[in-house]
């Protein structure tokens, strides 16, 4: 029963990881395409940024910037969480590896 509620309590981690994969990948990706976009303007381009519910004006070479800070961040993040999905997909292996074990001793 307790390696059950192991199994059930890592599977969870598990999905939260790899949600967190997925909306870290997204980010990524966003920041990717926002930077390639915004590199296409001329350099003299008037750039605004939100911030809550105002816009303020940013140099275009800063908006590129925080873009790709953006992206680089994402992805040393999910390189963090890629690790951390390995282990509990080990994880769950080991457990299932011994719940098999524990009902093959118990039906000899």
């Amino acid at each position: 029963i307790e390696t059950q509620e192991k199994h059930q309590v890592t599977s969870r981690q598990l999905a939260n990881v790899r949600a967190q994969i997925n909306s870290k990948d997204r980010d990524r990706k966003i920041g990717n395409l926002a930077a390639k976009e915004l590199a296409s303007f001329p350099p003299s381009t008037i750039a605004y940024k939100s911030v809550g519910k105002m816009f303020l004006q940013q140099d275009l070479s800063e908006m590129i910037a925080g873009m790709n800070k953006r992206s680089e961040d994402a992805a040393s993040e999910i390189k963090a969480l890629a690790r951390a999905n390995e282990k509990l997909e080990r994880d769950i292996k080991d457990l299932e590896r011994g719940l098999t074990e524990l009902l093959q001793r118990r039906m000899m």
